[in-house]
């Protein structure tokens, strides 16, 4: 979701953070715009409301991230454990979802007003989305996807550490192809979220009523971060867990040169958010 992205920009180790921050209310916009093909009364208040969004976001999150970041990287030279690497993407998703709660209004406002059609579209929108997923993680062999995860994994973490050597591409190797990941169960729940979304926004449309739409839309958040589905909650969990676990066990792998080098890469990042929160 593009949201997470941008609120957590500083994680996908991109070198024109303050570029794409700066302009992260015009690419949330137009997201929104692909998904449900806005129309005329409804783009002012959206880019309205996004602006503000980015506002809020800038000088209420932005220092939490630098916290974080300032954190993470007293750890970057140590080793670390599972439990620490945890307890930092839980502070993540605590901070994505007071962001989530930040727009609900306006959120639920624009549900309000959404008309068949649009929903319609969005249903196609999702249906275009769910043909390029299925293509990378579902049709190609098991062997072929191992290999995608294995590459995309890789080139995340020599963005961080540097060139991984042998035996620590081999830990990363393991850690994947022992990896719970299941793609059908992970299209299924996908699936599940975008029924459950349209449902919504019908509901939130045919009460009227932007209080009653944004409890609609807060109960959605809640199933989307605590799904319905028993199995797929406790696999969620699991997999969790595993990656925890993965990450900290390819850390303590590395080399004392290649942790500096993370810490100056988090470095980086916390004098970029600064810059951000300065620009007012």
């Amino acid at each position: 979701m593009p949201l997470s992205v941008l609120a957590l920009a500083w994680l996908t180790g991109c070198s024109t953070i303050k570029l794409v921050y700066n302009q992260s209310d015009d690419l949330l916009y137009w997201w929104v715009d692909a998904y449900v093909d806005l129309d005329a009364d409804q783009k002012p208040g959206t880019r309205e409301a996004l602006s503000a969004l980015q506002r809020w976001h800038r000088q209420q999150q932005l220092p939490e991230y630098v916290a974080l970041l300032q954190k993470a990287r007293s750890m970057a030279t140590q080793d670390i454990t599972a439990a620490q690497v945890c307890a930092t993407t839980e502070e993540m998703k605590t901070s994505f979802l007071t962001l989530l709660r930040q727009i609900e209004p306006a959120a639920a406002r624009l549900g309000t007003q959404l008309k068949p059609e649009q929903r319609q579209h969005m249903r196609q929108r999702y249906d275009k989305t769910n043909k390029e997923w299925r293509s990378d993680w579902l049709d190609a062999s098991a062997d072929k996807r191992l290999r995608y995860r294995n590459k995309q994994a890789l080139n995340r973490l020599e963005d961080f550490y540097g060139r991984l050597d042998d035996p620590q591409r081999e830990v990363l190797s393991q850690w994947l192809a022992s990896s719970a990941f299941d793609a059908a169960l992970n299209y299924a729940e996908r699936e599940r979220r975008q029924a459950d979304s349209l449902q919504t926004l019908q509901r939130m449309a045919e009460s009227g009523s932007v209080n009653t739409a944004q409890g609609l839309l807060r109960a959605w958040t809640d199933r989307t971060f605590h799904s319905p589905n028993e199995s797929y909650r406790s696999y969620n969990q699991a997999l969790w867990q595993e990656n925890c676990a993965g990450f900290a066990k390819l850390h303590n792998s590395t080399t004392p040169a290649q942790r500096q080098r993370l810490a100056e890469t988090l470095r980086g990042y916390e004098t970029d958010l600064k810059t951000l929160i300065a620009q007012k």
